[in-house]
């Protein structure tokens, strides 16, 4: 046995581990002797170098490092590399016990003769790693907890292959056990026919754009028959390499307060409804009296009476917009298409919209001509909303410019005024349901939230869009689109 070149390797490593940031010790003889200890080692002991030369086991008694010890003698018998990965060991600091996590090898050293002269171990502080996954699974389970109390339930779409992965409440809402496998395409088949496509664009959307989207929609249990709706909200995740990885999200029942709303759509449907017919006929009753009042030149009773009419006019649209919202609601609103010139449908609704908003300048700056296939009618609400907006929102004699231009694919139909702008924060929030958007300009105009709804929605019937671009006191200008036949 040569110990000459035992001593000269112990000087190497005295060298070495003196200089290692990282905890080291270096233990030899069949007792396992403290030969060498670096500060950083000797301050995770809690020791000084008194230890040095005394065997580990007697030097560190305590019960968190018996397994060390074990480890060690178990590394030098056997001949074999050790490790332990976050192993709990207690310090105390300022006078109070804490827990540090360290991952520890135990190397055997062996010289040329094939003799273990000694054990080098080396220790990493992972104790941040630990408490913070530690922290990550107690904030999971509080989010699981809030979760399961909320009664919300939880999804996930694989990016690569479009498996889903659902709580078992979700599989509940679509009318699963929560043994039951929920395959992408069943889920979407079980989404309503009408919000089905909205729902498959959106999550489309999502996987090559990016963002999420907020829906509410119904699903239809095949086996009861029993529709629930629900509101759910999505996200899309990137992997470490950014690039798409899961769609999650949440989802709740709000099928109690959808039940509501429907009755609250079908009470103001019938009070719409009930309204209809005697606004008819005061209509008619203010025409013919229009009429004689010219013949009489009686010129104040002929143009009180046109204010007036002007305001039946106003009341049936609003009458209209109510019905078309129950409409939408229920999922009763219709298309009746048909073939026309876009450019006429202009022509028409802003020549009568000049009538009605005389106090505005209404101008047409440009009106390409191009056939499409469409709902003449509801089209020409759309245009007929933004316009009306244009007007209840901009300064008395101010301009309005409708413009009408045709690209390859589309018809793009815009109208801008000079008036109050609209915030940033409410831009994606204006075609929203009972949205009006918070400035104390819109305080003193009367108005419910549903036009630009409605608008939104019949374009969206058509597979067209509808934004607007603005700047609050800036004037704001609305923009849809409509497919061109093909």
């Amino acid at each position: 046995m040569n110990f000459s070149v035992i001593d000269i390797e112990s000087e190497m490593l005295r060298a070495v581990i003196d200089e290692t940031p990282a905890p080291t010790a270096l233990y030899t003889g069949a007792n396992m002797l403290i030969k060498l200890a670096n500060k950083a080692m000797l301050n995770v002991w809690q020791r000084d170098e008194s230890v040095t030369g005394m065997p580990f086991d007697t030097a560190l008694p305590e019960a968190d490092k018996r397994l060390l010890t074990s480890v060690l003698y178990h590394a030098y018998k056997n001949r074999q590399l050790v490790e332990l990965k976050e192993q709990r060991i207690e310090r105390v600091i300022n006078y109070r016990p804490k827990a540090f996590y360290y991952n520890f090898t135990f190397k055997p050293l062996i010289n040329s003769d094939g003799y273990v002269w000694g054990v080098l171990q080396t220790a990493t502080d992972v104790t941040d790693q630990v408490e913070s996954r530690f922290q990550l699974a107690e904030a999971e389970e509080r989010l699981r907890l809030a979760i399961d109390s909320a009664g919300l339930g939880t999804w996930s779409i694989d990016a690569t292959n479009m498996q889903v992965y659902p709580s078992a409440r979700t599989k509940e809402f679509f009318g699963l056990q929560p043994d039951e496998e929920l395959l992408f395409s069943e889920a979407i088949n079980r989404i309503g026919e009408r919000q089905r496509p909205l729902v498959v664009e959106a999550i489309n959307k999502a996987f090559e754009q990016g963002g999420g989207c907020d829906m509410e929609y119904p699903i239809t249990d095949p086996k009861t028959g029993r529709q629930r709706w629900v509101h759910s909200n999505g996200k899309l995740y990137y992997d470490a390499n950014g690039k798409p990885s899961n769609y999650s999200g949440i989802m709740i029942d709000i099928t109690e307060r959808k039940q509501e709303e429907i009755r609250k759509n079908d009470f103001i449907a019938m009070v719409s409804h009930e309204l209809k017919t005697p606004l008819t006929s005061i209509k008619s009753y203010i025409q013919i009296s229009i009429s004689k009042a010219k013949k009489l030149n009686e010129d104040f009773i002929a143009g009180a009476l046109t204010k007036a009419d002007l305001q039946i006019v106003k009341m049936t649209k609003m009458i209209r917009g109510f019905l078309d919202l129950s409409k939408l609601e229920s999922g009763k609103i219709s298309l009746s298409p048909e073939v026309f010139d876009i450019s006429d449908l202009i022509s028409e609704v802003v020549a009568e919209s000049r009538f009605i908003n005389s106090n505005h300048f209404i101008e047409i700056d440009r009106n390409d001509s191009v056939i499409i296939n469409a709902d003449r009618n509801k089209i020409a609400q759309v245009l007929d909303n933004l316009l009306s907006n244009a007007a209840k929102y901009s300064p008395l004699e101010t301009e309005i410019y409708v413009n009408s231009v045709v690209t390859e694919h589309e018809v793009t139909i815009s109208v801008a005024d000079k008036g109050i702008g609209v915030k940033t924060q409410d831009l994606d929030k204006l075609f929203d349901r009972f949205y009006r958007a918070d400035n104390e300009v819109m305080k003193t105009v009367a108005g419910f939230g549903i036009g630009l709804y409605i608008a939104a929605e019949i374009v969206h019937l058509h597979q067209g869009k509808i934004w607007v671009e603005s700047k609050e006191y800036e004037g704001a200008t609305f923009y849809f689109s409509l497919p061109l036949n093909t």
